[in-house]
């Protein structure tokens, strides 16, 4: 549809057209017809839901020949984009369960993704700032299928019946996502990449944002919203970025690829929305590095001794 007014504008110009508005009783001519066949196609394209139709606007806007008409064809992307933000109205049996549970049974995949992320975010906050935390004994723990089973288990346990998250669930190409979490009553599973932050550089930090979440995890028409979620051990200190500068922490690191989701946003219309999340163990655990050059010292202390043992 934008290609095809795009196309039209080449040959039923605006400048060109009719001004009925006003003058009262009249006969359409051809040229009423084709302007007005015209204009329908962005009809059609405003009244399509979807992402695909708001970067249709946005194209159409930059590249409308009639300059005047731009800033027009922006407000429409704009007021769209306002549109589809809006949430549908609750039913009665949300309410209820609302407010007998704080909580709302998701009933689309767009909800799916919103009780996920707030799930995500209560494990950040337990772990970051809460006063029973076990980030110091996650903290050790190298192995991402272990971190992968902790964060699987704890949102499984605090499910309320919302969703289920099935063990090792392979795609048709025989990947893995980390965590693919199912509603209930429908089908569009939201799922989730896992990372051990220090294990991985910028670049790769980004890649796998970009090919493993976006271009393979979803690729199914049911899940257009995902997860990437990144766990810190305070090892590393410095992750190189695709602009050539450095996130010299673990919190700007995020904001950068939050930031890099937001300009490859229009390669991937079938993809609503990312969120990326990261959880800090340090903030409640152990100063990684001050504990490796402490256990560094024990060693050196330990192997002094046994050499003086050996020469006594």
């Amino acid at each position: 549809m934008k290609a095809l007014y795009l196309l039209m504008q080449d040959y039923v110009r605006e400048e060109d057209d009719i001004d009925r508005a006003g003058r009262g009783v009249y006969s359409p001519e051809l040229r009423d017809d084709a302007q007005d066949a015209r204009n329908a196609l962005v009809s059609f394209i405003r009244e399509t839901p979807g992402k695909e139709a708001f970067l249709a606007l946005l194209d159409i806007s930059r590249e409308h020949p009639t300059e005047t008409a731009r800033s027009w064809m922006a407000f429409h992307a704009k007021e769209k984009a306002t549109l589809d933000a809006d949430a549908p109205a609750w039913s009665p049996h949300q309410v209820r369960d609302f407010h007998d549970r704080l909580d709302r049974t998701p009933a689309n995949h767009r909800d799916l993704w919103y009780l996920v992320v707030d799930r995500l975010l209560d494990l950040k906050h337990d772990l970051e700032e809460g006063d029973s935390s076990i980030a110091s004994i996650l903290q050790p723990i190298a192995k991402e299928t272990e971190i992968r089973k902790y964060i699987g288990n704890w949102c499984r346990d605090r499910s309320g019946g919302r969703y289920v998250i099935p063990q090792e669930e392979e795609l048709a190409d025989a990947k893995r996502p980390d965590l693919r979490f199912h509603g209930v009553g429908f089908d569009g599973p939201v799922p989730t990449e896992l990372k051990l932050a220090d294990k991985w550089t910028g670049p790769h930090l980004f890649e796998r944002l970009e090919i493993q979440l976006c271009g393979d995890y979803l690729r199914d028409k049911r899940s257009s919203r995902g997860i990437f979620l990144l766990v810190y051990h305070g090892t590393k200190t410095s992750w190189d970025l695709p602009n050539g500068k450095r996130a010299e922490s673990f919190d700007a690191v995020i904001d950068a690829l939050q930031n890099h989701w937001a300009i490859l946003s229009p390669q991937f219309p079938g993809v609503e929305d990312i969120k990326v999340i990261g959880i800090d163990l340090t903030k409640r655990g152990l100063d990684a590095k001050a504990a490796s050059k402490k256990q560094g010292r024990k060693k050196q202390r330990a192997s002094g001794y046994t050499g003086l043992g050996a020469s006594g």
